[in-house]
């Protein structure tokens, strides 16, 4: 064991590496004290946002500098942060390389990789050029509230590139929330709202029941849903191609771009031939290699062969608890026993209407039947959990 004791290093300061990192510190430091361990998390972003304000940026109650946590705050909580980019994992030799002016090489003891997914919009063919919106760029997103409110008539497309991709229900909150600001702004009525997506329902993910239900609030305020169409490229600034053949016109066109794993990874050997996504233990979230754990959004937890555990922030946390009690299991018994903490496929989201309501979504992918999955109808008292569940994990990780 190194001088410093047991090397925990976390790639990641997303939802996953922020709970990790967070009850580590806690839970270790409650042990006695001869046991001795570094935990250092590593995140080329030095401020943390959760991806749902995008959306309060796009709805106006937000600003984009307004919700951004510097991650300096980990150092007050004796977490080591590191502002870097991960240039290569070996498991071998247990290091990380950090890009660093002398790439820096970091040893671990355990690793937790929580590196989430690369945006790919650059593979939707003249996307770019074309003027296109994605929408999980918070830097785009102050703009794309220009536009919105700048357009008097014509079309607004929101164009779901291929799945997975995160937080399934977003796009349809974008949807609901962009009606709200048309209606609000007096040009609702001149101005049509689309959402294409290659899926034959609105959410794979959540099952025929909770997709008709999205369809029902999105008919109630006369938004169009087209499944089956899988974007294909983008003509020119005013008109794409769908795979299916079928040519649309556009005034406004947003787009959830193309997800996929960060290239560290796949230059790292992590991924297995014929998959796209870190292969994981449904339960404990170990790899094949000893002491690596992956979570959240780079990994692909199949539930059965049409569906997977969602790329969601929830996920990642729950994930995190895990790995971190296994973790803290493993450094005080010694290996003498083995942990019981295990992953249970439960997790919710909230979903966002406008007009100050929002639904909750809950769902259990390991439920005994098959996943399971229930859609409440939008309230007040769920847009208000809404914003306290972000104030609540921010206190939680970063806060002081």
């Amino acid at each position: 064991m190194s001088s410093e004791g047991k090397r925990i290093l976390i790639l990641g300061a997303g939802f996953g590496g922020l709970t990790a990192a967070n009850l580590l510190q806690k839970n270790l430091s409650s042990l006695s004290s001869s046991v001795k361990y570094q935990i250092s998390i590593i995140d080329q972003k030095d401020y943390f946002m959760m991806g749902l304000v995008n959306l309060w940026i796009l709805s106006g109650i937000r600003t984009l500098e307004d919700s951004k946590i510097d991650l300096n705050r980990l150092e007050n909580r004796g977490i080591r942060y590191l502002n870097d980019k991960v240039t290569k994992i070996d498991v071998t030799s247990k290091t990380v390389t950090i890009r660093g002016s002398s790439q820096l090489k970091l040893k671990y003891d355990y690793l937790i990789i929580a590196l989430g997914t690369e945006y790919a919009i650059e593979e939707v063919n003249g996307f770019l050029e074309n003027g296109g919106f994605n929408l999980y760029d918070p830097d785009q997103v102050p703009k794309l509230r220009e536009r919105i409110l700048s357009l008097k008539k014509g079309r607004i497309a929101i164009c779901i590139a291929s799945i997975p991709y995160k937080c399934p229900p977003a796009p349809y909150e974008a949807s609901l929330l962009i009606n709200d600001i048309l209606v609000k702004n007096g040009t609702r009525d001149l101005i049509d709202i689309d959402i294409y997506t290659p899926t034959p329902i609105t959410l794979p993910v959540a099952g025929a029941k909770v997709s008709k239900d999205v369809i029902k609030l999105l008919n109630d305020h006369h938004i169009n849903f087209h499944p089956f169409h899988k974007i294909k490229r983008v003509l020119d600034m005013g008109e794409m191609e769908f795979e299916n053949g079928n040519l649309v016109k556009y005034d406004l066109l947003i787009g959830i771009p193309p997800h996929k794993v960060p290239e560290v990874i796949r230059n790292s050997g992590l991924i297995k031939q014929g998959h796209n996504w870190i292969n994981v233990d449904k339960f404990s979230l170990k790899t094949d290699y000893e002491n690596v754990f992956a979570i959240g959004d780079v990994t692909e937890i199949k539930v059965n062969e049409n569906v997977a555990i969602p790329k969601a922030g929830v996920f990642a946390e729950a994930q995190a608890k895990v790995v971190s009690q296994q973790i803290v299991d493993d450094i005080e018994n010694d290996k003498n026993k083995q942990s019981s903490s295990l992953f249970d496929g439960k997790g919710f989201c909230f979903m966002e209407v406008g007009n100050g309501k929002a639904g909750y979504v809950a769902a259990d992918f390991y439920h005994v039947d098959g996943p399971a999955t229930l859609l409440e109808p939008p309230s007040d008292e769920s847009y208000k959990k809404k914003l306290d569940f972000e104030k609540s994990k921010l206190n939680e990780w970063l806060l002081l």
